[in-house]
């Protein structure tokens, strides 16, 4: 069984939270416009000792680019990869020109483009953050091709899994590999800036591989 973990956050605002607002992610509750998803405060708590390390740090999923321009100004060292079976996603964030940014192709539908896109990078990364299809098939096969690309205590976490969808698929791939890491469990996300309408998906796997 994977322990469920549940985090209101309405009392905690953070510097990730504004900054996340400012770049127009969903990633932060105070999120101007569209989907607000409070992750930016579990985000600050977690990945506070990353923020000014050269840390390597991927994110699949790029959509309009909010959360590059987010990640770069937070992370003042980090080297960060993103990918994404999006051309036209990946040339509009690219566009950006932040520093310590590089862009790549991934298609989450298929497992091997998951592997060869980390393979072609280099792999040993201290976090990697799903945040594409929300399909719970391919964040199944992220959770399996991923786990060989992260460094010894590195972080995985997957983005928008929904509450209503039975934890099964995730406790099949992760039994077999259960050995490979120190912690997991899912985090359900409290805010009263919430708002995922017709979603309902403020939840967060994280594994931290041994």
């Amino acid at each position: 069984m994977i322990p469920t973990f549940t985090l209101d956050s309405s009392k905690a605002p953070t510097e990730l939270c504004f900054l996340g607002a400012r770049c127009n992610t969903d990633k932060s509750p105070f999120n101007p416009s569209g989907h607000r998803h409070p992750y930016t405060p579990f985000y600050s708590m977690l990945l506070a000792p990353y923020k000014n390390r050269p840390i390597r740090f991927a994110e699949i999923g790029v959509a309009g680019g909010g959360s590059v321009a987010m990640w770069a100004q937070y992370f003042t060292a980090a080297s960060m990869f993103f990918f994404d079976r999006d051309t036209n996603f990946l040339a509009h964030a690219e566009d950006f020109a932040l520093p310590r940014t590089s862009f790549a192709l991934m298609d989450v539908e298929k497992a091997d483009s998951i592997r060869a896109s980390f393979q072609a990078m280099g792999g040993n990364l201290d976090v990697i953050l799903d945040d594409s299809s929300h399909n719970i098939g391919h964040q199944v096969d992220i959770v399996r091709e991923s786990i060989p690309f992260l460094k010894p205590g590195g972080i995985l976490l997957i983005e928008d899994v929904f509450r209503n969808e039975t934890n099964e698929a995730y406790q099949k791939v992760i039994a077999p590999i259960r050995n490979q890491l120190s912690f997991c469990a899912f985090f359900e996300m409290e805010h009263t800036n919430k708002f995922s309408p017709g979603w309902d998906n403020d939840k967060i796997l994280m594994l931290v591989k041994a």
